[in-house]
């Protein structure tokens, strides 16, 4: 009898060390993958000014990467360039949600998944009542692009458009 419990208890602290082990496997893997995922934040800092294009339209994009600078976005600025946007990157595709908050000129917002544009609301205007409305993605994304209002319209840009940010 002594002997039998002796041998369960080696299998039984087997088995743990070896659910520990892969426990733990698994737990290396998740925050290995997190790094990667990272690597994107690292690259693309936040505010950085990098090229993208649509439909060989090219724009400088300013990146919003953090979560302060993607709640601020371009709310309190007077105006921006013709060729010039804000790019928000997200580390997950998700519905995305986007609000006129404090914003002083129209703008567009275009929603992309991966490299494709899959929604845009266009020429959305900055008055009072804007603020409190929101502009939600119909599919998860992971990025989503600000621009001048009408800007869109000027150069044609519409939904299944490819858009490309050149990560030099």
């Amino acid at each position: 009898m002594f002997k039998k419990k002796i041998k369960n208890k080696k299998f039984f602290l087997i088995f743990f060390c070896f659910l520990f082990l892969l426990t733990s496997f698994f737990v290396f893997l998740f925050f290995l993958i997190s790094e990667f995922r990272s690597v994107d934040k690292i690259i693309f800092n936040d505010g950085a000014i990098v090229s993208s294009k649509i439909k060989n339209k090219e724009i400088n994009v300013e990146l919003a990467v953090s979560f302060d600078k993607q709640y601020l976005g371009l709310s309190h600025r007077e105006s921006i360039p013709n060729d010039f946007g804000m790019l928000f990157l997200f580390p997950e595709k998700d519905i995305r949600s986007f609000v006129m908050r404090d914003m002083k000129f129209n703008l567009d917002i275009v929603f992309i998944d991966e490299n494709e544009i899959v929604e845009i609301y266009k020429n959305l205007s900055f008055d009072q009542f804007s603020q409190n409305i929101y502009y939600k993605s119909v599919v998860p994304v992971d990025k989503v692009l600000e621009l001048r209002g009408g800007f869109c319209d000027e150069h044609k840009i519409s939904i299944g458009d490819k858009f490309y940010l050149n990560k030099d």
